[in-house]
């Protein structure tokens, strides 16, 4: 003991004290300074990592209400396609639909008539003569207009509670109903009690409006709307089963609140994932969501006992610094006492391999492909994920250009390349990389350049990230929103985005294109005979014939049922486009085997000129509209111009 005191006191001399002093009291603040960051960080990639999976849910609600409003569009597209859609036609139609498995949430598809009061009685009786004796617009009472429900399926227990109801009976589906009316859009109502709830599972409801018109009527100002309306395709939503799956793995962690509007009451609220948390969060983020002329208010939480915990990462982090700082005093104490100095070297040489391993372990078991790159940009080490991801056995890169990898072509992007890390500059991007079986793969790579002293680069850290799958779904994503499923034609949506364009085109060139307006005769016979399936296989081979008449700049696209659309670009006249669509009837009429058995159909078709018979799109899409109805008056299997029109002086 009194050999322990004595090299104590020649230890804690003055000379050694004092400098071991000054660097606790440094590192020390250093240390604080470097964990306060390093929180921060934290806190900022954890808003940020949060804000990333907020968005995309975001995103995934926005899309699958996008699509439900497809699913009323096309159902409107029925009334347009034939003068009048019985009961069971509308059952077959929603029946192929498959709502629980291909859009679930969605209650039914149904459809609501607009009823004057004195067409009240009847409406009532011809409904009760079609086997519904009982039937009756509910609530009763006299009303200036009424929205009867006349068909609403899966026609089940739940949904046969609204037969027969008065939508414009209740405030908040009559101020979305007349919205759809008025614009002649689809619209969004507020939340409202769906009339299908019971006192089980009750669930707050909203209701999507699409408005339907009559055939060919003109509808470009409200009155004229509504001489030509007919009533609503709608859909009821129960909002939990509208949102469940969304939240996707974000689910369990993630607390998503849904208010109708800006307001955040509890009036207001439409979903919430986790009823009955408390209002404590760690993370938290407010998202706007406009859909069909209504806003939706998306209230994300992560709750502290929901949050992913970074607890583990942070508390390596400030050891870290905290073996950093100590090994500062304990060098600092090592200079002024030789004796420990031996063993304190020996320790923090063993701290230096631990930490090494551990560092080794991360790098090697990460998810990400983790590589480096000397001051030449060859590879000098690549971690398993990132050998794997290439396809190269191991080793077999090292020594090879960065850009070898790259696929041929714009040297001007390789320049740019070498020149920001030159400057030292790091940068996260997309990149395509090429790997051994010759295939690609997309990736976010991220780089980090190293500089020396003098600021030349000495060597670069890569982290690649493979995100191929989830550039796949988004480019199928776009494929299914432009074309249609069927036929693989472009759909109604984006010939009309075509259409746009053309028009743009035309007027800045002074040119001529056509639109043709196409619609089978006799496939109503063909599906009443021979089944839906032989009418899918006659609109495909169809739309083959038709493909192969047209040129590869023209668009040909499925408006829907057996009606197509066709642009021809730089039309020198009607004789021309008359040509092309006498070649388009001549295909059709040749024979079709459909099921081992020859059948026949044809074709009639409407064309309209630009700037001939219309300058805008509305105007061009009624002259070949009404050019075909002129073909099929006239007896069918062929093809009509648009009638030229002059203003009048």
């Amino acid at each position: 003991m009194q050999g322990l005191a004595r090299w104590l006191i020649r230890t804690l001399t003055p000379a050694v004290a004092v400098p071991t002093l000054i660097a606790l009291v440094f590192s020390s603040l250093i240390g604080a300074v470097v964990v306060d960051r390093l929180e921060h960080a934290h806190q900022q990639a954890a808003q940020d990592a949060f804000a990333r999976e907020t968005g995309e849910v975001t995103l995934r609600i926005e899309e699958r209400l996008k699509a439900y409003r497809q699913v009323l569009i096309s159902a409107r597209a029925l009334f347009l396609a034939s003068r009048e859609v019985t009961r069971s036609e509308w059952q077959s139609y929603v029946e192929a639909l498959h709502l629980p498995e291909n859009y679930p949430g969605i209650q039914g598809v149904g459809f609501a008539v607009h009823v004057s009061p004195d067409q009240l009685a009847r409406h009532e009786e011809r409904i009760r003569a079609e086997g519904f004796p009982d039937y009756r617009v509910s609530p009763p009472g006299p009303r200036r207009e009424y929205g009867a429900i006349i068909y609403l399926e899966p026609f089940d227990w739940r949904n046969q509670r609204a037969f027969g109801y008065d939508m414009l009976s209740e405030p908040v589906r009559r101020e979305a109903m007349t919205r759809a009316l008025q614009l002649g859009v689809p619209a969004l109502s507020g939340k409202v009690r769906l009339v299908q709830e019971t006192t089980i599972d009750p669930q707050p409801g909203v209701l999507l409006y699409v408005p339907v018109f009559r055939r060919s009527a003109d509808l470009g100002t409200p009155a004229q709307r509504e001489r030509a309306f007919l009533g609503w395709v709608y859909s009821p939503f129960r909002m939990n089963d509208l949102i469940a799956g969304t939240l996707g793995n974000a689910g369990p962690r993630i607390r998503l609140r849904i208010y109708d509007g800006h307001d955040t009451k509890p009036e207001t609220l439409l979903f919430d994932s986790h009823p009955g948390m408390d209002g404590t969060t760690e993370l938290s983020d407010r998202n706007l969501l406009e859909l069909d002329s209504r806003v939706w208010t998306l209230m994300f939480d992560a709750p502290p006992h929901l949050a992913p915990s970074h607890t583990t990462g942070n508390r390596l982090e400030t050891g870290a610094i905290v073996l950093i700082c100590g090994l500062l005093v304990l060098l600092t104490f090592s200079l002024a006492s030789a004796h420990s100095r031996a063993r304190e070297l020996d320790r923090i040489s063993s701290s230096l391999r631990s930490s090494e391993a551990r560092y080794s372990t991360l790098v090697n078991q990460s998810r990400d492909g983790i590589a480096a790159l000397d001051a030449d940009l060859h590879f000098s080490f690549l971690n398993p994920r990132l050998q794997r991801l290439l396809g190269h056995p191991e080793g077999s890169l090292n020594g090879t250009p960065f850009t070898a990898l790259w696929p041929p072509g714009d040297p001007a992007h390789r320049s740019r390349f070498l020149a920001r890390l030159l400057r030292g500059e790091p940068a996260t991007y997309e990149q395509t990389l090429l790997t051994a079986d010759g295939s690609y793969l997309t990736a976010i790579v991220t780089d980090a350049p190293h500089l020396d002293k003098d600021g030349r680069l000495q060597s670069v850290i890569l982290s690649v990230t493979d995100i191929s799958e989830r550039k796949a779904s988004e480019e199928r994503i776009h494929y299914l929103a432009t074309h249609d499923s069927l036929t693989g034609l472009a759909n109604r949506a984006s010939f009309l985005d075509q259409m746009n364009s053309s028009l743009l085109m035309a007027r800045r060139q002074h040119s001529r294109f056509a639109l043709l307006y196409l619609d089978l005769d006799h496939f109503k016979e063909v599906n009443d005979s021979l089944g839906h399936a032989a009418g899918d296989a006659l609109l495909i081979e169809t739309a083959k014939r038709m493909r192969h008449c047209l040129r590869a700049t023209d668009l040909l696209a499925r408006q829907g049922g057996d009606e197509f659309t066709a642009l021809l670009h730089d039309m020198g006249g009607m004789n021309e486009a008359l040509a092309v669509a006498e070649k388009i009837r001549r295909a059709i009429n040749a024979p079709f085997i459909l099921d081992g058995r020859e059948t026949r159909v044809s074709v009639s078709i409407g064309i309209a000129l630009y700037p001939d018979h219309g300058t805008d799109l509305a105007s061009l899409t009624r002259r070949a509209d009404a050019a075909m109805y002129r073909t099929k008056s006239i007896g069918r299997n062929g093809a009509s111009g648009a009638i030229t029109r002059r203003n009048p002086p």
